[in-house]
Parts: C-alpha cells; structure tokens; sequence
C-alpha cells in the first residue's frame, strides 16, 4: 500500500485520540448525546486499530462489518436522543434489528466472510444519512428555537450531526463500490481503491474536527436540544 494512505490513517488515528481527551476532560457535563458521540469515537478508534493489526496479518472485512454494525448501534442511540418525532424514534428502535438481518445475508449468503460487505455498509450508510437530514429539518421547524432566539449553529448537536452527514456523505461512495474494485486486483483499480480509501479516511478527519467544534459548545450552549 501506498505510504501517503498508511500516512492518512495514522494521522487519522492521533487526531481521534487528540479529540478523546477534551470528551474525557468534560465527561462529567457531557449530555446523552454528547457521551453517545464519546462512545462513537472510541469505538473508532478501536475499529480503526485493530483493522491496522488484521491488515498486516491476513483478512480484516468479517471485523470491518461487525464493527460498521456496532457503530450503527452506537449512531443509531445518538438519533433516538436528539430527534423528536415519535414515529422516527419508534422506527430507529425497529430499523436495527432489520438491518442486522441483510447483515448476516451479506455475510454468509451475497458477498461473503472474506469480502467487503458493500450491501450492508451501504444500506447503513444511507440511513444513517436519512437520520441526519431528518434532524436537520427539525432544528429548521423547532419553534422552541425560534422562540428563544437561539441559532442551531450554537447547539452541540448541530456540529455532533454535521459531523456524522459529512462523513457519511463522502464514504456513500466508497461504501458502494469498494467490494467492485477490491475483486478486481489489477494496477489501475488499486489506484482507485487506495484513492477512495484515502478520501474516506481524510472524510473521518474532518468528521473528528466537527466533533471537537461541537464539544466547545457545550458550555457556551443556551439550548439542550436532546
């Protein structure tokens, strides 16, 4: 592998470990929301660590879904505090459970054990999308925000789900098509895997600083809105 793509992912992993300290720091004031996130960013760095050590040794695709589906769980806590539609809330309670079952048909029927789950990651994916648009529409019709004149760029959450959309928008792509290319081991389609790779990992980067700009927040915040 190409050393700028070992480069990306190591910088990756120190910027979440740099960001774990201020959530530890103010662990104590954090919201629901905000320690769903804390739980969110240590599981990747343990996601991302462990892939490190199973690359180098053999096959990382089994743990990269198991691990997409924990994560899911963990994203999945953090909409279920923040949105407040009662049908949205109910169907985030249901949606888990069907989508364990399309992952265990990509596992051990469609794509395999040994193979990049782009079926499942992408369904998640795409939820998980669909959730951050949800609740980004409900801050714009919040009439307690209107009321009290608060702007949503000053709510934690804010930043917390801009983070999450970002990230989720740009790995879509990779999602889709990294099961394709990692079939096909020929020289160009290697570029083009190390590239979406590289793009997704920069994507977790920016994710990470949006996570710390919504951390400083907190105190300033006037609003919970969770």
């Amino acid at each position: 592998m190409h050393i700028y793509f070992w480069t990306i992912i190591y910088v990756m992993l120190g910027v979440e470990c740099l960001v774990l300290i201020p959530f530890i720091l103010n662990y104590p004031v954090l919201s629901k929301a905000a320690k769903a996130i804390f739980y969110y960013v240590i599981s990747s760095i343990l996601f991302l660590s462990i892939s490190i050590f199973l690359i180098r040794i053999g096959n990382n695709m089994l743990f990269f879904t198991i691990m997409n589906y924990l994560q899911f769980l963990i994203l999945s806590y953090f909409y279920w505090l923040i949105i407040k539609n009662k049908k949205v809330k109910r169907l985030i309670q249901v949606i888990p459970f069907a989508l364990l079952v399309i992952v265990l048909l990509d596992l051990f029927k469609l794509e395999g054990l040994k193979y990049f789950n782009s079926i499942s990651i992408s369904v998640r994916t795409f939820i998980l999308i669909i959730y951050a648009i949800l609740y980004f529409l409900e801050l714009l019709r919040d009439d307690e925000l209107i009321k009290n004149a608060i702007f949503i760029n000053s709510l934690p959450t804010f930043w917390f789900n801009s983070a999450l959309f970002t990230y989720h928008c740009c790995s879509f792509l990779y999602a889709l098509s990294y099961n394709f290319l990692q079939s096909n081991i020929i020289s160009e389609k290697k570029e083009t895997t190390m590239t979406l790779l590289a793009l997704n990992y920069f994507a977790g980067i920016i994710q990470i600083i949006l996570f710390y700009i919504g951390l400083s927040k907190m105190k300033k915040k006037k609003y919970e809105y969770s």
